[in-house]
């Protein structure tokens, strides 16, 4: 088989491979008019016009400005497009700092900017790449996961101004073919190819190099590897197949991870992830650092956290004093994060929502005369903090304590000789009560179902298991009697905390029970 026929089958079993996932998506491809990108686009216009390929990607072309040629390569790339009938776009970054990874990061923003959510991006990257970024990872101290290389089918996330994500899909169909396979492509096509001479020429000798002058990927392409390849021939190879190995490596791991991750969440909201600590020891040391990685970086397009925060939180984890004061700062470059412990529990918090947390609740009072068609949720908390947090079903709470007031009449009333209708006795109880929502009073002595006793202040939020970053959050729901005697005006009935909503010791124990264990009274939050 030639190598022109043998780089269309290696974009052909790739693209058989993910065509389910390339159903109904848009196309694109990242050409800046090397040989790479461009040997790339040159075969899926040869496969489309064969009908080999059902579709014909758009290509993109930056003009990063960092180079005199810029903006004569994108002419070239333009007129090639042109030629070959083929739609492309030309963007033009501006750079703060022109380094290649700055470079690197605009690229891609620039490119992900002018396409849809979960549409795809052809990638040139080759064999040659991938030992390069193997290389580069190894020197690093990279993991598993960072030895596995780049992956042929990957998901990259961007947020926009606005915070909304975009998912894209980046593809690598050419991972497994040589540079050296790909410059016989290209010659044979005869295609004009621009070559950067910060990629330094593969056929200028290491002797005449200043490695001084090269970045660190051109000095390991035309230093270290010829002294490598010199010594070992199929080095590429060998190094590449570890690639493979660590990705099928990572895959295990990362299965592992998600399942021992899935069994110590108590909780899981992007804004607030709790972890049970008592199920975390059980695990063995490498399993528990492997979990706290993967946690600390939730999404694709957060930061991986260092080898040292990784131990520090396991250390927070692991301490046995009762100091809950202790917070580690964690930025994983979109967001940033508090990690927290308290009573054998994990908290990542977004730094956002710990403020919020400090918000003090609004305090409001809901008459039980309301209309009992009443379907609006009750907003415990300014909307204006960036979450908002209400109580749903109020109307069934109000529904319920006007029943068992009524019915609590009918009982003392059994006596008489005429008694009024349920619905009178409804009106009749409800004449005057209120539900009175309110900052926990910190004085305020409250009987907690099932314990002997009342508690308040401090001893009360313990016993509430209410982290001590979040006891400015904690509301009171009182039932409010004017008809009653004066010591039984007030009887308290829920605590609502951002994690749980408590029933408290009162008559309407029961009652209250079955609305929030049906889910039927419920409070929550959402980001904004």
């Amino acid at each position: 088989m030639t190598t022109n026929n043998a780089l269309a089958q290696v974009l052909l079993n790739s693209f058989e491979q993910h065509k389910p996932q390339l159903r109904g998506k848009r196309v694109w491809l990242a050409c800046s008019g090397g040989r790479d990108s461009l040997s790339l686009a040159h075969l899926c216009q040869q496969l489309f016009n064969a009908d080999k390929l059902p579709f014909l990607p758009q290509l993109l072309h930056i003009n990063h400005g960092m180079q005199q040629a810029n903006t004569a390569w994108a002419q070239q790339v333009s007129s090639w497009a042109q030629q070959n009938q083929m739609p492309c776009q030309v963007l033009k970054i501006n750079l703060i700092k022109k380094t290649e990874q700055e470079a690197r990061q605009a690229r891609y923003q620039a490119m992900i900017n002018v396409m849809n959510h979960q549409d795809v991006l052809i990638l040139g990257h080759h064999q040659d790449d991938q030992v390069e970024t193997l290389l580069m990872r190894l020197f690093n101290g990279a993991g598993v996961n960072g030895l596995s290389g780049m992956k042929e089918w990957s998901i990259k996330s961007s947020q926009n101004q606005e915070g909304a994500q975009k998912n894209i899909v980046l593809w690598r169909p050419l991972l497994s073919v040589s540079r050296q396979q790909i410059t016989q492509y290209v010659d044979k096509e005869g295609l004009s190819y621009i070559d950067d001479p910060t990629n330094v020429a593969l056929h200028k000798s290491s002797s005449d190099l200043n490695p001084d002058q090269l970045n660190d990927r051109a000095w390991l392409r035309s230093v270290l590897l010829p002294h490598i390849t010199q010594r070992y021939p199929k080095a590429k190879q060998a190094i590449a197949r570890t690639g493979q190995l660590m990705h099928e490596a990572s895959v295990i791991l990362n299965e592992q991870c998600s399942l021992d991750l899935s069994q110590s969440t108590i909780s899981d909201r992007a804004f607030c992830s709790v972890l049970d600590i008592n199920q975390l020891t059980r695990l063995s040391t490498a399993r528990q650092s492997a979990l706290i990685h993967s946690w600390l970086a939730p999404t694709a397009a957060e930061l991986p956290p260092s080898r040292r925060l990784v131990e520090d939180v396991l250390s927070l984890m692991h301490r046995q004093d009762s100091n809950h004061q202790t917070c580690l700062y964690w930025d994983s470059g979109r967001y940033q994060y508090q990690i927290r412990s308290y009573q054998h529990k994990l908290y990542r918090l977004w730094h956002s929502w710990e403020q919020w947390l400090q918000v003090a609740p609004t305090t409001q009072q809901v008459s039980l005369d309301i209309d009992k068609g009443i379907a609006s949720p009750l907003w415990l908390k300014p909307t204006s903090t960036g979450f908002e947090w209400h109580l749903q079903g109020l109307n069934l709470l109000i529904a319920e304590l006007k029943r068992q007031l009524a019915a609590d009449i009918e009982a003392k009333a059994e006596t008489q000789t005429e008694v009024d209708s349920n619905e009178n006795k409804s009106i009749t109880a409800s004449k005057g009560a209120t539900l009175i929502f309110q900052p926990l009073p910190r004085s305020q002595k409250i009987a907690l179902p099932g314990r002997v006793g009342r508690k308040s202040g401090k001893k009360l939020l313990q016993a509430l298991d209410v982290p001590s970053f979040m006891r400015q959050s904690v509301v009171l729901c009182s039932l409010q009697l004017s008809s009653a005697p004066a010591q039984q005006q007030s009887i308290p009935l829920l605590v609502i905390t951002p994690e749980q909503t408590l029933v408290l010791q009162s008559p309407f124990l029961q009652s209250i029970a079955q609305l929030v264990e049906n889910r039927k009274l419920i409070s929550k939050i959402h980001n904004l």
